[in-house]
């Protein structure tokens, strides 16, 4: 870290705290926040307005990061396990919190459920994500893109599937002749179609 960069000031991914906040999910909302979109880095001992490296008394060093790997451990769902190290900045020491982005989305506030639990960084600031963010990370969790969802309700039948492939199977042969597909491709199938998720199976198999 460096003083180049706290100067920079607040950001999606950067947010200042003056001194550790006594109530624990003022600042454990800004991780959840992190761990939901980008990733970022809370500071702990700089002023956000001013961005004054206050630091934090290296008395209390050791404890406060106790304390914030105890909140975060104790009030997020999924589990979040930021890095906690301290920095020395022009002759001061800070607590630089780093959350990398989660994988298991959405992350919340246990307190709080995720209906109301989950946060999120937008334009520097904390807040709470709506309803429909929250189905968005969720779908991120599950890895889960909106072109390989089904489309409920909506049988496909053998015929359409079969004249699906014909065509695909035209183009391609066209595309070989113009020269812009090498080789001599193999034919599309059913079997292709599902693994391109094109096409998927229901319960019934």
């Amino acid at each position: 870290m460096t003083i180049e960069a706290i100067i920079r000031g607040e950001s999606k991914n950067t947010e200042f705290k003056e001194m550790l906040p006594a109530v624990s999910e003022k600042f454990v909302k800004t991780v959840i926040a992190f761990a939901n979109t980008q990733g970022g880095t809370l500071i702990i001992g700089v002023a956000d307005k001013t961005r004054v490296i206050v630091g934090v008394d290296d008395a209390e060093l050791f404890k406060q990061m106790d304390s914030i790997a105890n909140a975060v451990a104790d009030s997020c769902e999924p589990q979040i396990v930021p890095e906690i190290e301290p920095h020395t900045v022009n002759g001061k020491t800070v607590i630089a919190v780093t959350v990398a982005p989660g994988p298991h989305r959405p992350y919340y506030l246990k307190a709080k459920g995720k209906e109301k639990g989950v946060f999120i960084r937008a334009a520097g600031t904390t807040r709470p994500a709506s309803p429909e963010k929250i189905k968005e990370l969720e779908m991120e969790g599950a890895r889960i893109s909106w072109d390989e969802l089904v489309c409920v309700g909506y049988s496909v039948t053998e015929a359409a599937v079969k004249k699906l492939c014909r065509d695909m199977n035209r183009y391609r042969k066209e595309m070989r002749t113009r020269g812009l597909l090498p080789g001599k491709p193999s034919a599309v199938t059913r079997t292709n179609l599902e693994d391109w998720k094109l096409l998927k199976k229901n319960g019934a198999g």
